[in-house]
């Protein structure tokens, strides 16, 4: 009995020291279509949602993100499965983040897919009232293994759907 006494208190004192604990979570998440600056119609279909914890003194990354473009000669489809560094700027309503990438070129009459590393940035300009308002942005950056210059670049405004950039913050 007593043993069991001590086993809750214990518990019930690991669980007061976790709510005790401020939680600060950013990130970004967004669906759509999106066109570069040139092109009328959208070319580009993109879909990501990261996040950064913060608590107890840890930060932990998460999340993914995946892109493709489509142009006359073929498609292009950036993933990234697991986000690993992610910096958000609520002033300016700015994530940018990166990770380890997969490239597939599905161009006509072959398929290449190369490993490397994409930096993306999204902007959110909503809330987006009036049709005159700046639409959000995407920019992504797909570097290979050693390279300094990027083998892959897409930059677009969102045409149909929504970036979402957030912080949410929470303590006892």
């Amino acid at each position: 009995m007593k043993r069991q006494l001590i086993w809750l208190t214990a518990i019930g004192a690991v669980m007061a020291v976790a709510y005790a604990q401020s939680v600060i979570v950013r990130g970004a998440y967004g669906l759509g279509f999106a066109s570069g600056s040139n092109a009328e119609r959208p070319d580009a279909l993109f879909h990501f949602s990261v996040r950064q914890v913060e608590a107890n003194d840890e930060i932990r990354n998460g999340g993914f993100f995946s892109i493709e473009v489509y142009s006359a000669t073929g498609v292009v489809h950036v993933y990234i499965p697991r986000v690993r560094d992610i910096e958000v700027n609520m002033s300016e309503r700015k994530a940018q983040f990166s990770g380890p990438a997969i490239a597939v070129d599905r161009s006509r009459p072959v398929v290449r897919w190369q490993r490397g590393v994409a930096k993306v940035e999204v902007v959110d300009n909503s809330p987006r009232p009036r049709p005159d308002s700046p639409p959000d942005t995407i920019r992504v950056n797909f570097y290979l293994p050693e390279a300094s210059e990027p083998a892959f670049t897409y930059t677009g405004a969102v045409r149909r759907g929504d970036i979402v950039v957030y912080e949410v913050s929470s303590s006892p």
